[in-house]
């Protein structure tokens, strides 16, 4: 089986609906996993809930869908990114609150991890961008793989980088690996790309796929909405 692993959504629709028809090509038995950050930064919060619940049910909560339904992480939001997040309340319904409720912080199955930023101290939101900030959090690893997010840069870790852009990299069950699979929504790694992985539960290999799409009709809905400028430039920067 496949596993599509998608992340860092956003409220970007575009760049979602450009990912899924990537996925809907793949003529294998697969199974989609969301890590967490459906909404925030992005105008079509209600949309992307929408979609992403349509096509799986494991979905690990991320801190910008926490503080969709909780204000304690207001004071450290950087100011656009708190404007994002308000005006995502008010746009969401209390029947989509109620199913973000429902997230797990983690998820566990078959020697794998998921979670939105880390495997340890979820909750902490930490950072994983490079083979020296995920050691810690391999040493932690009780599974032998673990799939995350949050930075919105990708990259494949086991104390030194594996990452190789565009080919399957073979991970090992005897070891233990961090997934960076990256965002589908706000990429910063310097490409506008979007980036999931697929993951194939057989042979243990995995993918990152990057995919070109209409970020600028994403910017101009941003604007239209009254968004900070910043959330439409990033998107064009790759940062």
């Amino acid at each position: 089986m496949k596993k599509i692993i998608i992340s860092d959504i956003h409220g970007n629709l575009e760049a979602l609906n450009t990912a899924l028809e990537y996925i809907d090509k793949l003529d294998v038995e697969k199974q989609i996993v969301c890590l967490g950050d459906i909404v925030g930064y992005g105008p079509n919060p209600v949309e992307c809930m929408e979609k992403t619940l349509s096509i799986t049910d494991k979905i690990c909560l991320g801190n910008h869908d926490y503080t969709a339904i909780n204000e304690d992480l207001d004071h450290k939001m950087v100011w656009h990114a708190s404007e994002a997040i308000k005006w995502t309340r008010k746009i969401l319904d209390d029947g989509m609150k109620k199913r973000i409720k429902d997230f797990k912080v983690q998820i566990e199955e078959d020697n794998i991890l998921y979670a939105h930023a880390s495997p340890d101290s979820p909750m902490k939101w930490q950072y994983i961008t490079n083979a020296k900030n995920a050691s810690s959090s391999i040493a932690e690893m009780k599974c032998s793989l673990c799939f995350v997010g949050h930075s919105h840069i990708p990259g494949i870790y086991a104390n030194y980088e594996l990452h190789n852009e565009g080919e399957k990299t073979p991970l090992s069950k005897n070891g233990k690996t961090i997934v960076n699979i990256g965002s589908v929504g706000q990429p910063r790694d310097g490409s506008p790309m979007l980036s999931f992985a697929v993951f194939d539960d057989v042979g243990w290999n995995v993918e990152i796929i990057r995919q070109e799409y209409d970020y600028q009709k994403t910017m101009s809905k941003i604007e239209k909405a009254g968004l900070p400028s910043f959330l439409a430039e990033r998107l064009m920067l790759g940062k």
